[in-house]
Parts: C-alpha cells; sequence; structure tokens
C-alpha cells in the first residue's frame, strides 16, 4: 500500500521525520547512500542527519558533499569515537522530527523499511517499531545466528522482554518516546539497544516489531564483531540490569537503602537460625524423614554445605531478578499486573459504570 505524505504531516514549525545517521569510518560509501536515503524518502517531509563518531577517514567530507548538492542533510561531528548509541543520542539534539528513525550507514537494511515502518506505527497505534533480522537466504553467518539467539535469550531472561530481536539496525519512534527515555539511559556503545528498549517498556510505551531483510555484505563471519566486542556487550548488559533494577531505577533514598540491606541480612540471619534449632531438634519421624532428604543430611557434612549454599543462593537471585522484573513490569502497565492491589484502595465503594448515570 502506498504510503501518503499528508498523513505524516507535522505542524509547519517542525520536519514530519528525522533519519539519524551514526557513521564511524564509513567514508568510501556514505556519500551513495546517503544520496540513496533521499531519494528513496523523497515523497515525505523528512531531514537526515549523519553522525559521523570521531572517524579517522573521509566520512565527514564526503557526508557534506550530500550538504552542499542541496539535500535535507545535516552533518554533525564528534571529535573522537564515543559509540554508535552516543552518536545517535548526540544526532536526536539536532532532529526536528516528530517521528525519529534510526538507521545503519552501510545500508545492510534498505532505507525503504522506514516508510514501512511508518505505515506499521500508525496501522498499530504503536509507540515504536523495532526491526527483526530476516536474513536473506544463506547470507547470514552461522556463528552470527547462533550468538543472536543466545544473546536473545540472555536478554529475554535479565528483563523480561518479548522481542525476538533488539540489535537491528533501523528503529522509528514517536518523538517523545526518546524525549523520555534517553535522559534515562547511561550506556553508549554496545548494548544500548537494550537499555533503550527496556527504559520504553518501563514507560509504558507500545513496541511492536516488524521484519526486515538483511544483506550481510562483509566478509567476516562474525562481521565487526571481536572478542573485545562480545565481552563489551555482556558487560554492559550486566550493567544496563544494574541500572534498570529497583534499587537504581526508582533512585531509593539512603534510608531506603538501608532497610533493604536490612532486611537482606535478616533472611540470611534467619536461615542460620533456623538450621541450627532444627538440628537438636526431636522430631516425629514422618518429619524426622522429610527433614533428613530436605536438607540432604545422607551426603557428607562438606557436600552438604556446598550444594545448599548453592541451591538457596541460586534460588535468592532468581527469585530476585523475577521480582524485579514484576514490580517494575507493574509501573509500566494500566491495570498494574499482578500487583494491582498495591494501587487500590479497598475503602472506596463499588461505583455504577458511568452508563448507568448518563441513562438516568
Amino acid at each position: 500500500m502506498e504510503i501518503q505524505q499528508q498523513v505524516y504531516q507535522s505542524p509547519p514549525s517542525r520536519k514530519a521525520l528525522s533519519i539519524i545517521v551514526p557513521a564511524f569510518n564509513e567514508g568510501h560509501h556514505i556519500h551513495a547512500n546517503i544520496l540513496q536515503v533521499c531519494e528513496t524518502l523523497k515523497d515525505l517531509d523528512f531531514e537526515v542527519i549523519v553522525v559521523d563518531d570521531g572517524s579517522r577517514d573521509n566520512t565527514f567530507e564526503e557526508s557534506q558533499r550530500t550538504v552542499t548538492a542541496g539535500y535535507p542533510v545535516q552533518v554533525v561531528q564528534h571529535s573522537a569515537n564515543h559509540g554508535k548509541g552516543a552518536a545517535l543520542f548526540y544526532g536526536f539534539e539536532f532532529a526536528e522530527g516528530e517521528y525519529i528513525a534510526f538507521l545503519d550507514a552501510d545500508l545492510e537494511i534498505n532505507p525503504q523499511y522506514v516508510k514501512k515502518f511508518l505505515q506499521r506505527l500508525h496501522e498499530a497505534d504503536a509507540d515504536l517499531v523495532i526491526g527483526t533480522k530476516v536474513p536473506k537466504l544463506g547470507q547470514m553467518p552461522f556463528l552470527r545466528r547462533v550468538m543472536s539467539l543466545v544473546y536473545r535469550e540472555f536478554v529475554s531472561l535479565l528483563f523480561g522482554l518479548s522481542l525476538r530481536e533488539t540489535q537491528t539496525g533501523i528503529k522509528l519512534f514517536r518523538r517523545e518516546v526518546l524525549e523520555d527515555c534517553i535522559p534515562r539511559l547511561r550506556v553508549s556503545r554496545f548494548a544500548f539497544d537494550v537499555e533503550l528498549m527496556v527504559a520504553a517498556s518501563r514507560f509504558g510505551y507500545h513496541i511492536v516489531e516488524f521484519p526486515v531483510e538483511v544483506g550481510f555484505s562483509r566478509k567476516s563471519s562474525l562481521q565487526r564483531i571481536r572478542p573485545r566486542q562480545i565481552a563489551g556487550q555482556l558487560w554492559d548488559t550486566l550493567l544496563i540490569y544494574s541500572m534498570a533494577s529497583f534499587w537504581n531505577w526508582f533512585q531509593p533514598g539512603p534510608w531506603t537503602k538501608m532497610w533493604m540491606a536490612a532486611f537482606m541480612l535478616g533472611i540470611f540471619l534467619l536461615g542460620i537460625g533456623v538450621a541450627k534449632l532444627i538440628t537438636p531438634v526431636i522430631l516425629a519421624p514422618a518429619l524426622k524423614q522429610l527433614v533428613y532428604y530436605l536438607f540432604l543430611q545422607f551426603l557428607p557434612p562438606t557436600l552438604r554445605d556446598i550444594i545448599l549454599v548453592v541451591a538457596g543462593s541460586g534460588l535468592m537471585l532468581v527469585s530476585l531478578n523475577e521480582l524485579n522484573k514484576s514490580l517494575l513490569n507493574a509501573f509500566a502497565r494500566l491495570d498494574r499486573g499482578d500487583l494491582a492491589g498495591i494501587f487500590r484502595n479497598k475503602r472506596i465503594p463499588h461505583r455504577k459504570p458511568r452508563g448507568d448515570h448518563e441513562q438516568k
């Protein structure tokens, strides 16, 4: 279905669409790629913002050629390389659009998808659309597929995001999504996409996915990904988990933190106390048999203690992770999920539906 320009009209003082293109050492093709973006979107009210993230080649000069030729392009520059996330967020400072698109400079994803994302955003009444990779047959390297799958499951475990993909290089946002989320972000390099999606979900924005065909043009089986980048992505993801936790997201004060720590200490002391009490107590035969197996008393004491410590620690970590996701997700949902009771005032009497009053 053809995209009609008037659907995306914005007030006269603002562009309808801004496409932010981060670029690092892309001088060999950046000029041609920007021209392709402009030609593809020529029937829309748009602007392109190229962010040269401290390139060591002629990326900036090649990008400026499109400005000189009169295309709706603005080129800004970081003096040093700060990472893709930092480049995108810096570009947003110059964006005027009601809708903001992120697009990789290598154009492994066709810019035609920007139009499709706009259409999908309005059809689904969504706040942001993110791409899900559908590689051309035989093009996506096997190792890359495995890494994507493992990382996706890791992110799902930590954050409870029901998204198939977070790292694809094309995304489309309503402007207010980035205005709300960017001030909360701290990661600018390897896993910034995850932090952005976590923040958007925490604020309750409606996220939809759209399949995009990716043409992998790089020769290496892992593209630009090296062991340092893999380690960096894992570290950033764990850092995001820490920053997105209850402890940091709601920024509790010193007294609240003190009582949270006291609660955890209380659980630890209670566990030790219960264990010490149970050991010398004379139990009924049936209960004694249960305790015998429950506390692994049939094992050598050293092995038993190690297993109990590992099992107890693992259970505590898994439980805290699930409770953390449940609490944070409750604030992102209008119905508050399974924590609705926190916000329900049971003393308020039941009220009749508004329609009953109107009929009177």
